[in-house]
């Protein structure tokens, strides 16, 4: 599942493409994934509108309009892609829908799966009906504060790696991001969150900022078929210290690293430097 840095790839891609111009048309070729909307008014709510811009929080991103919001969430395997209507950046037969834009151009959303979903609401109420308002801070510029992360941690009687995952205390930090930060920081994923240090705290705080940047400046992780607006992979998985690297020799101390089932997700570690 893409995670904060690809969505935040994707979200800058596509503010370079659609800001500024007006969605004329839509197309849905699968209805289901219009959510909590009615497709008619689905549809009506978005003929006509200007896209003043594109961006993210966490996993989510977000089509602004004057009075509306847009969100597309790409779950497992959604795409997004800016193209004419005759090419097709992806496969032609996971085309779910598509915009037709001022400019002659077709904004296009793919999904192999038909996990993605789409919604549209006021900007008024957008965070409290799509569910956003629910959602921690995201891990960036320097946030959240130690404290906001120190009180959440004491009062949590869950494993570290389920914590991080928790898109109410952290927003936009997935399996892969998990994995890397808990080695980063040293930690262990089974440790139970109250008892961390705050010093242990305060180093997920900066393993979180520093990783997530990094891969947002390498265009996120491309391990199965993630790929930005253009086609294009991103190049952090040549980074990854741990994720998916079972059973080969930990960068900082050489022991292997153990893949576990830890929070119901596939857990890589070093049983060494991490405690």
């Amino acid at each position: 599942m893409p995670e904060l840095p690809e969505v935040r790839t994707v979200a800058v891609f596509l503010n370079k493409k659609v800001a500024n111009l007006s969605i004329l048309n839509t197309e849905c070729f699968f209805e289901k994934m219009i959510w909590r909307n009615e497709v008619n008014e689905f549809k009506k709510e978005v003929s006509n509108q200007k896209i003043l811009r594109v961006l993210n929080y966490g996993k989510y991103l977000m089509f602004e309009f004057k009075d509306w919001m847009m969100i597309s969430h790409l779950r497992m395997e959604g795409k997004w892609s800016v193209s004419p209507k005759e090419i097709d950046v992806y496969n032609k037969n996971h085309l779910r829908l598509q915009f037709e834009l001022s400019n002659g151009e077709y904004l296009k959303y793919y999904d192999s799966r038909k996990f993605g979903t789409i919604e549209i609401w006021k900007k008024d109420d957008y965070l409290e009906l799509s569910g956003m308002e629910k959602l921690g801070p995201e891990p960036l510029n320097s946030k959240p504060s130690f404290q906001y992360l120190k009180d959440k941690a004491a009062k949590s009687n869950s494993l570290i790696k389920a914590f991080i995952l928790d898109q109410s205390v952290l927003c936009g930090i997935g399996n892969i991001y998990a994995n890397e930060i808990l080695f980063a920081a040293n930690i262990h994923p089974e440790r139970i969150t109250k008892s961390l240090s705050d010093k242990e705290i305060n180093k997920i705080l900066k393993a979180s900022n520093q990783i997530l940047e990094r891969a947002i400046n390498l265009k996120g992780t491309s391990i199965h078929s993630y790929k930005s607006g253009d086609g294009e992979i991103g190049q952090f998985q040549n980074e990854l210290k741990v994720h998916l690297r079972k059973d080969e020799e930990c960068y900082e101390c050489g022991s292997k690293i153990v893949k576990k089932q830890v929070a119901g997700r596939g857990t890589y570690f070093c049983k060494i430097c991490q405690h």
